[in-house]
């Protein structure tokens, strides 16, 4: 070990537990951080996944500010090459009903499996090793960190913690930061499913163009909401809920919104890949010698997803504070402290769920998306909330405006005793 206590200095090593964009960009940002002050840092990659055949489940959508977090956080052009188009608005689906939005969104539709690859190639320029095994477990000895994988055991000075939602290296870090820090994965997460459709090329210009179609599929219980994407060329179909089963998605696509899209194309041995995501703050994110980023953190905020964003944004984070201020626990407080505006809007996103819940339940939301038709504040608000723009704050307060409760509230509180008996 050549490390100085809980500072990076030359010869130090900093481990990073998932080769994702969160654990990519903590690598990146992490030598060039070291390298402005003239530290040589080496800086180890631990990634089980082959990008090559492994399916990522994530849509694969880039959503504003996505330049600024490259270009200013990470200090490295926006990767334009890798857009497979530019989304220029969604569309809400009901049955017998449309709702189209659009705004400034400057949202783009990429492949996760290309845009991981430029990640990790990224980092491998800039001279990060990447090791591909999984790790399997962890000890925090005071001056080191023990890393434990399927075929290799290293010391490190830190571990930035970028393995998404794996309950096998979660539990390996909750048991080892028990006696010094206490981590704690994120305790609440949906299912998502997805699927990828190839399509004729013009079909998909003239049926989808470059609107994200999004569902609202309150007759499927379980399912919280829906969404197909255009890529280049084929589509991404997925699903968010509780307990979702294969059965999920097969009545997804049979729902006569989708259905309506989809059913003259050609779905015979369509492949489902099944996955998680947070909608709760972990607790415990950062500690001695040890940073969680990305999915770890649990900052994805719900509906707005933007996991990419969040991977980018606190992987950048996680690697300046610990190339500025140090790795022990006082120095690495900074790291969420830099969140406080996401931990702030998580209650207000939390009010809006539940607000969406009831509403689904009650077959109201109909009627907030037929008042949207001819109300622009009311339809900016949508747009806001399907594009990831803004925050849930901003959307809780402008939904209460009295206008908006006047025309909304007293429909919404006449069906609120039929979701409770629901329950």
């Amino acid at each position: 070990m050549r490390g100085d206590g809980l500072k990076v200095v030359s010869g130090s090593c900093i481990a990073v537990i998932g080769g994702g964009p969160a654990g990519c960009a903590s690598a990146i940002k992490l030598i060039k951080e070291a390298g402005k002050k003239g530290i040589r840092i080496k800086v180890i990659i631990f990634e089980g996944k082959d990008f090559e055949r492994h399916y990522n489940q994530c849509v694969g959508v880039l959503s504003q500010p996505i330049t600024r977090l490259f270009e200013e956080g990470l200090e490295m052009p926006f990767p334009g090459h890798l857009i497979k188009r530019e989304i220029a608005g969604y569309v809400l689906h009901r049955p017998g009903s449309t709702l189209e939005l659009s705004g400034e969104s400057g949202t783009y539709a990429t492949r996760r499996i290309l845009f991981d690859r430029f990640m990790l190639q990224s980092a491998q320029d800039l001279g990060a090793e990447v090791i591909r095994s999984r790790v399997t477990g962890l000890e925090f000895n005071g001056d080191s960190v023990h890393i434990y994988t399927e075929d290799k055991f290293l010391k490190a000075d830190a571990v930035v913690g970028a393995f998404g939602i794996d309950d096998g290296i979660a539990d390996a870090l909750e048991q080892a930061s028990a006696h010094t820090f206490i981590y704690r994965r994120p305790p609440k997460v949906l299912d998502t499913i997805v699927a990828k459709v190839h399509i004729d090329l013009q079909v998909l210009q003239e049926r989808f163009g470059n609107r994200i179609h999004a569902f609202i599929p309150l007759e499927l219980r379980r399912i919280e909401f829906g969404a197909i994407t255009p890529k280049g060329d084929h589509i991404i179909m997925n699903i968010a809920g509780r307990g979702l089963t294969s059965g999920d998605m097969d009545g997804f696509i049979a729902y006569p919104p989708v259905a309506g899209l989809v059913h003259d194309l050609d779905l015979s041995g369509l492949d489902y890949f099944k996955g998680r995501y947070p909608i709760r703050p972990a607790s415990g994110i950062c500690g001695d010698r040890f940073a969680a980023v990305g999915d770890a953190t649990g900052l994805i905020r719900p509906y707005k997803g933007k996991g990419i964003n969040v991977a980018l944004e606190t992987g950048t984070k996680a690697a300046e504070t610990m190339i500025g201020k140090g790795l022990s626990a006082a120095a690495l407080s900074a790291y969420p402290a830099s969140f406080h505006h996401l931990y702030a809007d998580f209650l207000y996103g939390n009010i809006f769920r539940s607000l969406v819940t009831v509403s689904i339940r009650t077959g109201f939301v109909d009627r907030v998306l037929n008042r949207a038709k001819d109300d622009p504040n009311l339809k900016d608000v949508l747009f806001k909330v399907v594009s990831g723009e803004g925050t849930y704050r901003d959307v809780v307060r402008k939904l209460s405006r009295p206008e908006e409760l006047t025309a909304l509230g007293l429909g919404f509180l006449r069906n609120l005793p039929v979701a409770l008996i629901r329950r």
